[in-house]
């Protein structure tokens, strides 16, 4: 187990949200657990050849929402989350994503059904 990233220069997501994304969607399946430490910033910049002030952002919201925690001198390390917590968590996230596509479903005047429908049709296990 450890800290995958692909990061999308071209891409329309900022890059720190692209790393907000990719680091809490790894914690919340359980790929990277209580007590993984991450990379320092510095080091991670250099390797994804991005800036350290898009991964400093991505480490502050982590650890705003819970799923970091900093250690002065020492790291930033993945908080040991329970199951129940991770749920929660991701939960939350896909709120978020599902109350962004809504917006546009109205504006388009889908009924619930339909999106509903449209969802069903897409999604691929």
């Amino acid at each position: 187990m450890g800290l995958k990233l692909s990061i999308v220069n071209t891409s329309d997501t900022p890059i720190y949200r692209q790393l907000y994304d990719e680091i809490s969607y790894q914690i919340i399946r359980g790929e990277l657990t209580g007590g993984f430490c991450l990379p320092p910033i510095r080091q991670l910049a250099s390797d994804l050849g991005i800036s350290v002030i898009s991964i400093k952002r991505a480490w502050d919201d982590l650890e705003r929402d819970g799923l970091i925690s900093t250690m002065v001198g020492r790291g930033c390390f993945v908080a040991d989350l329970s199951i129940v917590e991770r749920d929660a968590l991701r939960k939350k996230l896909a709120l978020e994503q599902l109350e962004k596509s809504s917006r546009i479903y109205r504006e388009l005047g889908m009924s619930a059904d339909e999106i509903v429908s449209l969802v069903r049709e897409n999604y691929r296990e």
